[in-house]
This record gives structure tokens, sequence and C-alpha cells, in this order.
């Protein structure tokens, strides 16, 4: 067994199954999936009622400014009376976030093989499943998936695109892919506060780094920079934005917002550090990466910046995430937020990592035969790792949700709800709260208030003037 450690293949397939652990469960329970009565039915009862544009409209300048957002939430599948069609996207976004980790690994190490490539995909895919503080907000609520997970992808995608962008020829195929690229630009910041600043700073940063460090004048980082001034020109001269962020009075105080943001970014990554195996995961990065880094070459263009850049940039684009809402709104991030900021905090947590090794690797401190971990450490860790699994409250959750029918039941018990609504007279009808409540997909059941927007909106798309849950079942 100990031999049989010592493989580099037998590493590649432990984190495929890894990815196996994590992504099965999440594409099982997308097949359950249902519309929330928090918003994802306003949006279409919206259209129903004003037309397409004009609800677009409605919202854009009546609350928010995120037109992109705007866009995709009243493009959902309710739209064609398609209840189903959420299951369908949240089965696509899960398959895009796995998909963009690991085109952007093989962007950046592309001599590595396609086993080890999955194989990193599934550990970083794994550590986001274990900790994500909200398994529904990141892939099942279309209202928050679509301004934040979703983004998110792009963003990730967005940086494929970049490398892409710099290895073609001057030619009609670099030119439409600096489109593309621009184009993600402005989807991405039209989502949210929060993709926003990410790639603001990601654009701005960019700019700099070829400015200063390279001394070039950039024409394409330039050209991105345009698109991130237009595209937050048009976010933030949305007259909504002055209602959603004047609120709280607690909200546009710069100097209490940057310590609350400081205080929990610094709580969130202990947790994320010493309470998940991360460490385990870097410990074996480091014991593979000198080998990547060789077979790359003396200098792995990808990963030769300073350090400092690199760690500036890694704790700007966190602390950027956590700053808009303690400034903008002066509450404590949505734990959609907190999704978003882990997802980066891993994935530049193993760039950064990446960084170090190859400057230590130039610096000749760290080769591939001066780090060489034993069959007998590498057992205890994949012991570690495979503990953490079971104790994870997240994979005890989704399994659970799945296998021991909560979700199936959930799903029955909807499909019944629509059928009851719409073969029932009335202008108004009351209908029983829902029994499962699979924690993975359940956000909230409909109102026991008639005159509460989520019962007027699920009213308005079924015909009805509301749908009302009864206080006695």
């Amino acid at each position: 067994m100990l031999k049989t450690l010592q493989k580099p293949i037998f590493q590649d397939l432990f984190n495929v199954g890894l990815l196996t652990v994590g992504l099965v469960p999440l594409l099982a329970l997308a097949f359950y999936n249902h519309p929330s009565p928090v918003d994802d039915y306003c949006y279409i009862d919206t259209v129903f009622k004003y037309g397409y544009f004009e609800a677009m409209n409605y919202y854009y300048t009546g609350w928010t400014g995120r037109y992109f957002g705007i866009l995709l939430n009243h493009s959902n599948p309710l739209i064609v009376k398609w209840a189903g069609g959420f299951k369908l996207l949240s089965f696509l976004l899960i398959s895009g976030v796995a998909s963009s980790f690991y085109l952007l690994i093989r962007e950046l190490l592309p001599k590595w093989n396609r086993l080890g490539i999955v194989g990193l995909t599934g550990g970083i895919l794994f550590l986001f499943v274990l900790k994500i503080i909200s398994v529904v907000e990141a892939f099942y609520w279309m209202a928050a998936f679509v301004t934040y997970t979703f983004p998110n992808v792009l963003t990730l995608y967005w940086l494929v695109v970049m490398i892409r962008w710099y290895k073609l020829p001057n030619g009609n195929l670099q030119k439409l892919t600096a489109i593309w690229a621009g184009f993600l630009v402005f989807a991405v910041i039209g989502c949210s506060e929060t993709n926003l600043t990410i790639m603001v700073l990601l654009v701005a940063g960019w700019f700099g780094y070829q400015l200063v460090i390279h001394r070039k004048w950039d024409w394409f980082s330039v050209f991105l920079v345009g698109v991130a001034a237009l595209s937050c020109y048009i976010f933030f001269t949305s007259p909504g934005n002055a209602q959603r962020l004047g609120g709280n009075p607690e909200g546009r105080n710069f100097t209490l917002s940057t310590l609350q943001s400081l205080k929990l970014l610094v709580k969130l990554g202990f947790d994320w550090v010493f309470r998940t195996p991360l460490l385990v995961f870097t410990i074996l990065w480091i014991a593979v990466l000198p080998k990547l880094i060789e077979a790359e070459g003396t200098r792995s263009r990808y990963f030769s910046v300073p350090i400092w850049a690199s760690a500036l940039a890694y704790l700007g684009v966190l602390f950027g995430q956590i700053f808009p809402s303690y400034y903008g709104i002066g509450i404590e991030p949505a734990p959609r937020v907190i999704n978003s900021v882990y997802l980066y905090f891993l994935v530049g947590w193993f760039y950064n990592v990446a960084v170090l090794v190859q400057l230590m690797h130039q610096k000749k401190w760290l080769g591939a035969q001066k780090w060489y971990l034993p069959p007998s450490i590498k057992a205890v860790l994949a012991m570690l790792i495979l503990v953490s699994a079971l104790f994870s409250q997240n994979l005890r959750m989704v399994y659970g949700d799945w296998l021991r029918g909560r979700a199936a039941a959930y799903d029955i018990e909807l499909k019944e709800r629509y059928a009851y609504i719409e073969k029932t007279p009335g202008d108004t009808v009351y209908v029983a709260p829902l029994k499962a409540k699979p924690q993975s997909l359940f956000m909230d059941d409909a109102n026991v208030d008639p005159k509460h927007w989520w019962s007027k909106c699920m009213g308005g798309y079924f015909g009805k003037k509301a749908v009302v849950l009864k206080t006695n079942p």
C-alpha cells in the first residue's frame, strides 16, 4: 500500500476521487431544484405586468445598478412557464464551476498531464464544498447565483481568455478574443457590487503591472480599462442605487468599514486555514510543484511575478469583496458574498504558493529532489483528508438530502403545490407549508401575509392575486 502511495498517479487519482465526492451530490441535487418564493417569482411577475424591457428598467431605476444581473434574473425559465429549467441551470452552473477551475489550471500549467489537472481541480472543488457557508445560495437559489457564483465563473474564464490572448498572433482571432474579454468584463461588473470590485481590481492591477513592472504600454489592457470604466459608469449612474445604498446610517463610514472588513477577513482566514484540510493540500501541492516548474522550464512565466505583487492582489481581491457590504449598507456580508470570498481565497492561495515555490526554485532553495514525502507521510495526509470529509457538515447535508430522499420529497411536494394552485378557483390560494425542507435546496417557503411581496409575486405568476401560506396546516 505504501509503495502505491509513492506513485505520482495515486495522488492524482485520490484527488479525482475527491472531485467525485464533492461534485456528484451537487449535480444530483440539481435535478430536484425549484424556483424560490424569495425573489425568483417577482422578477417574472414584473415582466408579465410591465413587459420584458420595462420590467428591467423598473429595477434599474428603482432598486439597483446591477444591469447584467437584472437581465439574467428577468430571463429566468419562469418567463416561459418552465419551472424545470431551474434544474438545468443549477446543473450547468455546477459543471461550469468545475470546468472553470480545470481550464484555468490547464492554462497556467500547459505541460501538466490531464489527470493531474483534474486532480488539482478535484482538490480545490472538494475544499470549496467542504467549507462553503451556504450551498443553496451558491448553486440553487437563482436570484443569488446569477449575481455571485455565475460572474465568479465568468471571471475565471476571463483569466483564461486573457492568458490565451497573449499567446495568439496578430489577426482577426486575436481581435475577436479581445472583444470577448471585453464583454466578460462588462458582464461581470454588471452582476453585483462584489464582482464589480473584483473585476476592477484585476483589470486595473494588470494595467498597472504592465506599466510599472514591464514598463510597457499595453493597448489590450488599456482597452479593458476603458470597458471597465464604461461599465462602472452604467452601474453607478443607476437611480436605484441611492435607494439601495442609503438605508443604513452605519454605511459610508470608511474607517469603521475598513476595520470591520479586516476583522472579518482575519476571522474567516483563520477558519479556512486551520479548520479545513487546506494545509494538508498545501503540503501535497508544494511537493509536486518543483517537478511541474521544471517541466514548464526554469521559469514558468505565469508564476514569475514578484511575490509582493501577487500577495497584494490576493489580499486586495479578498478585502474588496467584504468592504462594499460594510461601507455601502452597513452590515456584514451575506452568506453568498462569503461564498465568493472563499472561492477566491482558495484559488489565490494555491496560486501564491506556486509563486513562492517558483521563487524558491529560482534561488535553488527548493528543487524537485529536495522535497520528498515518504509513503507513510502521504498515507497520514490522505487519512486526514478523509476524516475531514466524514466530519464535514456540508457533505453530510448534501448527501443526506440526496440519499435520504429529502430532496425528492421536496420536488414532489412542490409539483403537487403547482398543480393545486392552477386548479384552485379564486384570486387567492392558500397552500400548506412544505414538510420536506432540504437545507441544500430550500431557501424559504411562501408567506402567510397576502400583502407580502412573495405572496403577490407567486400569485401574479400563476394568474392569481396572491398565493398565501396557511397558518394552520
